[in-house]
This record gives structure tokens, C-alpha cells and sequence, in this order.
């Protein structure tokens, strides 16, 4: 059992749900009717969020392709990453997160809370079709955040993949915490 800022891996829950709001960054509408961002938190690895990004050249203005997300259930403390990989085409799955949080609004601005590589996505193998990583990503976080973006800064063949795409993304903490007062 891993214990982080006082609590087991165990009993963080995913704060994200289908229906939260949800928007691609950029938000570009750069994707697939049908593999729109909103899908990555819908709870359905069978779905996935898929953003075209030409050769999978980074946004500079905003470092990679990635999520913005308002849980309904509102403020909450974020402490660990699960990410769930799509039905094809392993080179667009992303090896690197950067999680950020917000208390403005869903457009930020944003301060990091932790970032790293996904160590799953990144081996020489590919990981899994339709498969959750093994290794935990859990980091220590004390503030509560309204608003948060994850963005994936590069993808595992950023050579040849013209998109990031993944299925399934948990963001795991405590729900409804009180934001701090600055």
C-alpha cells in the first residue's frame, strides 16, 4: 500500500465524470467528431480522445496537445494519474504528462502540480491496446483546485504519429476539498 499525504492509493477517487466540462488544448476542434476530448473522462475505454497535431509537432503556446477539465463535483486535491491506452496505433500514445490547476477558471492561467514521464507508454515495447498503466503516478499535492489541464508534451513515436490519442484519464484525489485562500 503506497501512502501519500496521508492517504493509500486505494482511497483517492477519480474526481472526473462523464459530463464535467471539458475542452481540448488547444481547443482547436482539431479531432474526430466521434474522439472528441470530452471522451477521454467518460468512463469507457472504448472511446478515446484523439487530437490531430500534423507530425505531432507541440503547440508551442502551450507545450503538447492535452485536456482542460471542471470536475462538477468541484474543488479537489489531486494526488495521482491513471491513463488508459487507445484501441490503435501505439506511436500516438503519450510517454509525458504535465498537470496543472486553476481556482480562476477552466482557460486558466495555470500553476504546475506535477509532471513526468508515463513509465508504462514510454518502454521499448508498446503498451496494451485498452489497457490502464501498472506504475503508479502519485505525487504530493496540498491544494485544492478548481480547474485543472493535463497536457501530453510528446507522444511515444513523435516522429511518424500525426496525433495523440488516449482513452481513459483518472485524476485521482479527494473530491469537493475547500480551495486554499491565498
Amino acid at each position: 500500500t503506497i501512502l501519500l499525504c496521508g492517504m493509500t492509493q486505494a482511497a483517492m477517487l477519480d474526481v472526473t465524470a462523464p459530463g464535467d466540462a471539458v475542452q481540448g488544448v488547444p481547443n482547436d476542434g482539431d479531432w474526430p467528431g466521434a474522439e472528441h476530448p470530452a471522451l477521454a473522462i467518460d468512463d469507457n475505454t472504448g472511446t478515446k480522445y484523439l487530437h490531430f497535431k500534423g507530425d505531432f509537432d507541440p503547440d508551442p503556446g502551450t507545450g503538447g496537445t492535452g485536456i482542460q477539465i471542471t470536475p462538477a463535483a468541484g474543488p479537489s486535491i489531486i494526488y495521482g494519474l491513471t491513463f488508459t491506452t487507445a484501441n490503435d496505433v501505439p506511436g500516438r500514445d503519450p510517454i509525458a504528462f504535465e498537470l496543472s490547476g486553476s481556482n480562476e477558471s477552466i482557460d486558466g492561467p495555470y500553476e504546475v502540480i506535477a509532471s513526468g514521464d508515463i513509465v508504462d507508454f514510454i518502454q521499448e515495447g508498446a503498451w496494451p491496446r485498452f489497457t490502464r498503466n501498472a506504475t503508479p503516478i502519485l505525487f504530493n499535492n496540498s491544494t485544492a483546485y478548481a480547474h485543472y489541464q493535463l497536457m501530453f508534451p510528446t507522444v511515444r513515436d513523435a516522429g511518424s504519429a500525426n496525433s495523440m490519442q488516449i482513452a481513459e484519464v483518472e485524476l485521482l484525489g479527494v473530491p469537493g476539498a475547500i480551495p486554499e485562500l491565498e
